[in-house]
């Protein structure tokens, strides 16, 4: 069962990934120099088109694609040593922060991968069938309760400050994602270093308890500063990179404290960790927006289509 889940986690990732770019629209750009004056011009092109003429404006997309797959032969390779088995769990986290940001610009298709791998995992751990399907349900519980709890809050803060600075539903979707990706990374290490599939679930509700605590304090605490009378004063870059900074701190924190008090891993061992997490979330945040943002130029699958205001713009 093992090397099924590994063998269809190896070969679901670039059908997954190229399903995902083929049909999309890109915004193919040309810049002009001359001896008077110059300029960029922009146009829509499919991924044929971009590959054929501008193939290095796709490259940050296809290197992730390619990482992806190789993150994946690297788990399955490690699976198979029970000495190995903290690599895999690092290369399949490795591979949940990679896909967070694809899975809120182009749509969650990517997780399918990620599913079989946590369950080769789980197999390489000695879990039986039914354990390996109760953990993958918790973790889709959770999953859908982070969801529902960033929307219910992004909500709220519309119907009261209007909408949310720096990009409505898209920051909230991104966040919660990133935050997945923690909760999947320390979920997967506690397993492996107390050979416990359960310890998966465990790391999810970690990273929530850390990721959605810091992220209510920072968003909270700036409504002073940036809704002084009851709405948006934009202070300009100074003000966002503030609150970036905050939020690496909080986070830092409360990924501390949850690692000490819900996963009982100590002090010494707390706070690289939260440290880290923090940091990796904040550079796959920016790593998102510059690799996505930009390129695509067609609709985007939002993560929760059947609600309203939850649209991702390309």
């Amino acid at each position: 069962m093992k090397r099924a889940f590994a063998l269809l986690a190896v070969v679901a990732t670039p059908i997954a990934g190229l399903a995902l770019l083929a049909p999309r629209s890109f915004s193919l750009v040309r810049c002009f120099q001359s001896s008077t004056f110059g300029g960029c011009s922009t146009r829509s092109a499919s991924l044929p088109d971009m590959l054929a003429t501008a193939p290095e404006q796709v490259a940050p997309l296809l290197i992730g694609l390619a990482a992806l797959v190789l993150l994946a032969l690297t788990a399955w390779s490690a699976v198979s040593d029970s000495d190995r088995i903290t690599i895999a769990a690092l290369a399949i986290g490795t591979y949940a922060f990679l896909i967070a940001g694809a899975s809120v610009a182009l749509g969650p298709w990517l997780v399918g991968p990620l599913l079989l791998l946590i369950a080769m995992f789980a197999c390489a751990l000695g879990a039986r069938s039914r354990e390996i399907a109760a953990s993958l349900l918790r973790i889709g519980v959770l999953a859908f309760g982070a969801f529902a709890a960033a929307y219910l809050f992004a909500q709220g803060w519309a119907l009261r400050l209007g909408p949310f600075p720096g990009g409505g539903f898209e920051s909230f979707w991104l966040y919660v994602a990133l935050s997945s990706a923690a909760g999947v990374a320390i979920g997967l290490g506690l397993a492996a270093s107390r050979r416990d599939v359960g310890q998966i679930a465990r790391g999810m509700v970690v990273g929530y308890a850390s990721f959605g605590g810091a992220g209510l304090v920072v968003a909270l605490g700036s409504v002073a500063i940036m809704y002084p009378r009851g709405s948006y004063v934009a202070f300009g870059l100074a003000t966002l990179w503030g609150v970036v900074f905050w939020l690496i701190v909080a986070n830092t924190i409360a990924m501390s404290i949850a690692m000490r008090t819900l996963a009982g891993v100590r002090w010494l061992g707390a706070v690289p960790v939260g440290i880290t997490l923090a940091l990796v979330v904040v550079i796959c945040g920016i790593a998102t927006v510059a690799a996505f943002g930009p390129l695509a130029v067609s609709g985007v699958a939002p993560p929760l289509l059947m609600l309203p205001n939850t649209a991702t713009d390309p």
